[in-house]
């Protein structure tokens, strides 16, 4: 009897043994693997060959659009780590006009970065660091751009956030007078480098200009009197005297013209007694 036992006996010990081994093996062939879902890390150990495998034993879904790395067809090896960002939409207003992407960044920074645009040339609805969730987020923006104004003499160069020349002109305390031209109009977007252009409005002209005076060369004069005192070189008080508004260089060309036109007029053409150095040029 003890011969015919122990042979079975080895052959039962043999199959224990190598079931044991086989397990061993197997257990060893599981991988710890690290999944970043949306910023949030879990660990799992796995025996899938790829990623796919892994993110599907783990109940991760994925779709177009959405970030894998490394790509769901890659091997898996030893502590690997798995990135998935799911894909998400962002309505994004820029100054008044608005349009809606599909990003995978997970704040608004990273989100803003990933659309080639510079946050530190934004005001922006909310932090750079707020999260966006999978369903979607709305985000105000408006853009920080140079700008120049030029109303009469005076020049001013400003870093606006206004969507209109209206606002930027507000920004700037720039008050418009009562049918002053502004160009571009009021309404109008800003962009970058931008020149509003504030024209007064002028005057009445309310006393006729002879043809004679007309005719006569006012742009020689205004070449040999130009200065501080504008085309025609008018001081003030002369200005006030022909019905000029505010200074002589605040106003176009026509304007200033048309008042040292008067001038000449009410001195019967004595040129000498306003400008006696250049008067010989008309």
């Amino acid at each position: 009897m003890r011969a015919l036992v122990r042979p079975w006996l080895a052959v039962v010990c043999a199959a224990a043994l190598g079931a044991s081994v086989g397990l061993v093996t197997g257990v060893g062939l599981a991988r710890e693997i690290t999944l970043d879902v949306d910023g949030k890390l879990t660990t799992h150990r796995s025996f899938a060959a790829d990623v796919n495998g892994v993110l599907k034993a783990a109940g991760v879904p994925y779709e177009e659009g959405d970030m894998v790395s490394p790509p769901p067809s890659a091997e898996i090896g030893d502590d690997m780590t798995i990135v998935v960002r799911h894909a998400r939409p962002l309505t994004l207003t820029l100054d008044g006009t608005s349009s809606t992407h599909l990003t995978t960044a997970l704040n608004v920074q990273d989100a803003l970065e990933e659309l080639k645009m510079n946050p530190n040339k934004l005001q922006l609805s909310t932090t750079r660091l707020r999260q966006i969730p999978v369903e979607g987020f709305q985000l105000n923006a408006r853009s920080h751009r140079k700008v120049t104004i030029v109303a009469g003499s005076m020049r001013i160069e400003t870093t606006t956030i206004g969507r209109t020349v209206a606002e930027v002109l507000k920004e700037a305390s720039v008050e418009l007078g009562e049918g002053d031209k502004v160009s571009p109009g009021l309404s109008t977007f800003p962009p970058e480098d931008t020149v509003i252009r504030v024209t007064p409005g002028l005057p009445p002209h309310t006393i006729p200009i002879s043809p004679d005076v007309a005719a006569l060369n006012w742009e020689a004069l205004a070449r040999c009197v130009s200065g501080p005192g504008g085309l025609y070189g008018f001081g003030l008080k002369m200005w006030r005297a022909v019905g000029g508004e505010k200074r002589p260089a605040d106003w176009p060309e026509a304007e200033q013209t048309y008042r040292a036109q008067l001038l000449y007029q009410r001195l019967a053409g004595d040129w000498k007694r306003a400008w006696p150095e250049c008067g010989d040029r008309l």
